[in-house]
């Protein structure tokens, strides 16, 4: 199972990065290893690319729609014998599965405009908007 984080981009970070992937890329990689002492950097680092995740807004579509909560903030999904996790925060979700579901993916897009995918262990990243 991989791991994926899905950050919602703010439109202006989406304008300076659609065409450089690899930088936001690293940026978000950067702020992930960040070290503690540096926490107020990176919070005002984060408030500059990302909005934060209306948790209650996503939880309430999943609870919606029939999908498991298995723990405060998580989320099991099952489609087509894929079982993915989804685990809502509120500066990004992470995203536990095998296949990525064109379902979650409508989802999401719904709520937020500019939304980046990572892997951060695998050094992959996409924009949402570019998968079909």
């Amino acid at each position: 199972m991989e791991t994926y984080h899905i950050f919602a981009i703010k439109k202006e970070a989406y304008n300076a990065y659609k065409n450089n992937e690899y930088s936001l890329y690293k940026l978000i990689y950067n702020l992930y290893n960040l070290n503690k002492e540096d926490i107020n950097y990176g919070l005002t680092l984060y408030n500059q690319l990302c909005f934060p995740i209306n948790k209650k807004l996503i939880e309430e579509y999943l609870e919606l729609i029939h999908k498991k909560r298995v723990g405060k903030n998580r989320y099991m999904i099952s489609e087509n014998k894929n079982i993915s996790i989804l685990i809502i925060k509120p500066s990004n979700i992470i995203y536990k599965t095998n296949k990525i579901s064109k379902d979650i993916i409508y989802i999401l897009k719904s709520y937020y405009k500019y939304l980046f995918i990572c892997n951060l262990d695998k050094k992959e990243y996409i924009w949402i908007n570019n998968i079909e």
